[in-house]
């Protein structure tokens, strides 16, 4: 009777506890309407060996149309985009100067708004299109001691409030709102 007794308060307990949790859970972010696949391959390398020039491929792999701006390397007025990030990670321990490397922003201070980069410049995916750009990070390999480098590309959405995603969508356009990005891929520099 006693142990009936304390499984049952015991049980009350732990579900009491389980709908305070739930009730202190963070709402869920809205889901990404643009599902799109970001790959990179190199498509080119130095008398070295090393990875000089990325093919990089975005591809529409949802069900609805999605708009974003060509990836264009080095600069995406706006934002938004497909940026090459590179790290050197140094082969003594002694050296803690490891540097990394991303290209991305413009030096114009003022851009169009979104709908009308949307309208005017910016692609428009269908389900199963893709786009593939290719960009030459030689220049960020110069120079380099001993070491890893590390690479990978990512996918950063536009800078875009939820207003101006609200008009859009009302308006038929489905932008991307989730940063992606690839596998990170390794070499060694000698």
């Amino acid at each position: 009777m006693k142990k009936t007794s304390w499984m049952t308060i015991v049980a009350i307990c732990v579900s009491l506890c389980a709908s305070v949790v739930a009730a202190q859970q963070k709402p869920e972010k809205p889901r990404d309407p643009a599902q799109l696949e970001l790959t990179m391959e190199v498509a080119a390398t130095t008398k070295e060996g090393y990875p000089s020039v990325l093919r990089v491929t975005v591809k529409n792999v949802g069900i609805v149309a999605v708009d974003m701006p060509m990836p264009k390397f080095p600069c995406i007025p706006g934002g938004g985009g497909v940026e090459i990030r590179v790290q050197w990670h140094p082969n003594t321990t002694e050296d803690h100067t490891g540097r990394g490397y991303g290209r991305s922003g413009c030096s114009q201070d003022h851009f169009a708004s979104l709908a009308v980069r949307v309208k005017e410049e910016w692609i428009h995916l269908r389900p199963g299109e893709f786009i593939t750009v290719s960009d030459n990070f030689r220049s960020e390999l110069r120079n380099l001691d001993p070491g890893t480098v590390e690479y990978w590309v990512e996918y950063v959405p536009p800078e875009a409030n939820a207003k101006e995603l609200a008009e859009l969508q009302q308006v038929g356009n489905i932008v991307p709102i989730e940063k992606i990005e690839t596998a990170h891929l390794r070499f060694v520099v000698h």
